[in-house]
């Protein structure tokens, strides 16, 4: 074994050194595949929705594209994003399975961050595609709602919008579903 100045003093430590190499190229790895799955979302495009088999054929469609609206920045990839809500809005607006009823608390919540009213449609929409035999109005509105908060915790480009920060508090204090029953009208 050769003595190394560096090995001495605990500079290197070649068992540490493979470690710490083998998680950056792990880490780095998970990274450009995230990365590379975001970029391979394709917005459908050409579709035609005029029966119920055509809207039963696009769900998978439906899911993948609320979840891509929901990891992709509102100032990122913006002609797609435009793509992607149209895709949505043209869906829900005809599907006869999934009825989505934007009321006077959803407005509310996305009057002053108009993107979060495609992330609550997108993401009521995704739910009941999921749920078809179990389907729930309420958990729905929950999974939509919440989904609503993540997307206006993350955004950076988010206004302040006192409506959604009290929705924020009521999750925090575990209201939200009773909060639904009660107050969301």
């Amino acid at each position: 074994m050769k003595f190394c100045v560096w090995n001495f003093i605990g500079l290197i430590n070649p068992v540490k050194t493979k470690m710490k190499t083998t998680l950056i190229l792990l880490v780095a790895l998970t990274a450009f595949s995230l990365t590379t799955r975001a970029q391979k979302f394709d917005v459908p495009m050409n579709y035609v929705l005029q029966t119920d088999a055509d809207f039963a054929m696009y769900e998978p469609q439906v899911i993948t594209t609320a979840d891509w609206l929901q990891q992709t920045g509102w100032k990122d990839k913006r002609d797609k994003r435009r793509v992607a809500r149209l895709f949505i809005l043209a869906w829900v607006q005809g599907a006869h399975n999934v009825s989505i009823t934007i009321n006077k608390a959803v407005n509310d919540l996305s009057d002053q961050n108009p993107e979060l009213l495609f992330t609550y449609t997108s993401q009521y929409a995704k739910f009941a595609i999921q749920h078809k035999t179990d389907f729930d109005k309420n958990t729905a509105n929950l999974v939509a709602l919440r989904a609503m908060i993540a997307k206006y915790n993350i955004e950076e480009s988010h206004k302040k919008d006192d409506d959604v920060e009290k929705l924020i508090e009521i999750n925090k204090e575990g209201n939200l579903a009773s909060w639904i029953t009660t107050d969301f009208k």
